[in-house]
């Protein structure tokens, strides 16, 4: 199960009806794509700070503690000492915890799992703590789709702290998984809201890449949409630049000319950037005319000698390659020979055979007859 979950191959299905809103399925619904969409989810924040009552349960009647085993006593039923063992159970590696948990889920006792999800939270910031630990995301990834239930306070306690939860090391993989299993509407919804603010943090832009990546329909043509309107400075971020090289890996020929017509006059200076080269390269395979005739019009307006610099760049050589091989190959003969006869020009030809990052470039030229 554990290798299953970090794979995020699982595939758990609840038995039970629905309390939360489930992503709709547009595959038959006449819908448009406007910019102007939006949805209103009411959220029902829950905090469970009032102790949930004590119930009869197999596992919570008896306390085996690692050292000895004995029975739980009653000054041990502090909420406090109740985390602690909690604590115990979904964060070790090793002793009696992990055996312990697993045996809880097999029993797949509902008021037990109830009880144990209202206890993990009861308190936010104890929450996020044990989603946000290797083996606590992983465990309480387990705990998605038993019941209904579980999986509704489970979902609330992700959207109190949707934030936190997307950007942690280790949590953001709760909130996938809860997207996927749960279907949830809400998750998708916040994430398309917080889509910005994710894709410029270091692990909140995987977390929305993964998202965009299981989004269906008019949710992923939103999510498109709003990264590509805003790929010129993502572009430029650490972290956007590979939510664009994302977007951009799904083909989307509308998302592709969105991103290419946004990113006009800026060609030069990404082709010298190391993520940069990687997404005008990305455009220019793209198979898309427009997206084609931008870059190396830019590339051809920049001047001989910017050209040439690129050419001999240790990351804008392979944009100039890239240039020069899609325009041949899709019959550009136009564009081809225009950046043939700038870099075929004395002496840039002569110093791009002898330069190291240029010389795949000269031997295109050479191959070329004018």
């Amino acid at each position: 199960m554990d290798t299953e979950l970090e794979n995020d191959d699982a595939q758990v299905t609840s038995q039970q009806q629905p309390l939360f809103s489930r992503a709709p399925s547009y595959a038959s619904a006449n819908t448009t794509n406007t910019h102007d969409f939006s949805t209103t989810v009411r959220i029902r924040e829950t905090t469970n700070t009032e102790q949930p009552q004590e119930i009869n349960s197999l596992y919570f009647a008896t306390y085996r503690p690692i050292q000895n085993s004995c029975t739980i006593s009653r000054r041990q039923n502090h909420p406090l000492q109740l985390r602690m063992r909690l604590h115990t159970l979904l964060t070790s590696a090793e002793g009696e915890g992990p055996k312990e948990f697993n045996d809880m889920v097999s029993r797949n006792n509902k008021s037990e799992l109830c009880w144990f999800v209202s206890m993990l939270t009861s308190e936010s910031d104890y929450f996020f703590q044990i989603v946000n630990d290797r083996k606590g995301s992983r465990r309480v990834r387990r705990l998605l789709g038993k019941f209904q239930e579980t999986d509704e306070i489970l979902l609330n306690a992700i959207v109190h702290r949707f934030i936190d939860v997307m950007t942690g090391k280790y949590s953001y993989l709760v909130a996938i998984t809860a997207s996927k299993v749960l279907e949830s509407f809400v998750l998708v919804s916040l994430t398309l809201r917080d889509a910005l603010y994710l894709a410029s943090d270091k692990i909140g832009c995987i977390a929305l890449n993964q998202m965009i990546t299981k989004s269906k329909d008019v949710f992923r043509q939103e999510f498109l949409y709003e990264i590509a309107e805003n790929s010129d400075w993502l572009s430029m971020d650490d972290s956007g630049t590979f939510v664009v090289q994302h977007v951009l890996s799904l083909n989307d020929l509308r998302c592709t000319n969105r991103v290419a017509l946004r990113l006009c006059g800026y060609y030069v200076e990404l082709s010298s950037q190391r993520r940069g080269s990687y997404i005008v390269e990305q455009i220019l395979k793209s198979r898309s005319m427009v997206a084609l005739d931008l870059v190396v019009g830019e590339l051809m307006e920049c001047g001989g000698f910017t050209l040439f610099r690129l050419a001999r760049h240790e990351f804008g050589n392979y944009v100039v390659q890239k240039a020069l091989r899609v325009t041949q190959s899709e019959g550009r003969l136009d564009l081809f020979l225009g950046l043939v006869k700038k870099l075929k020009l004395f002496p840039f030809l002569d110093l791009l055979r002898w330069s190291h990052h240029g010389r795949n470039i000269a031997a295109i030229i050479d191959s070329t007859i004018i």
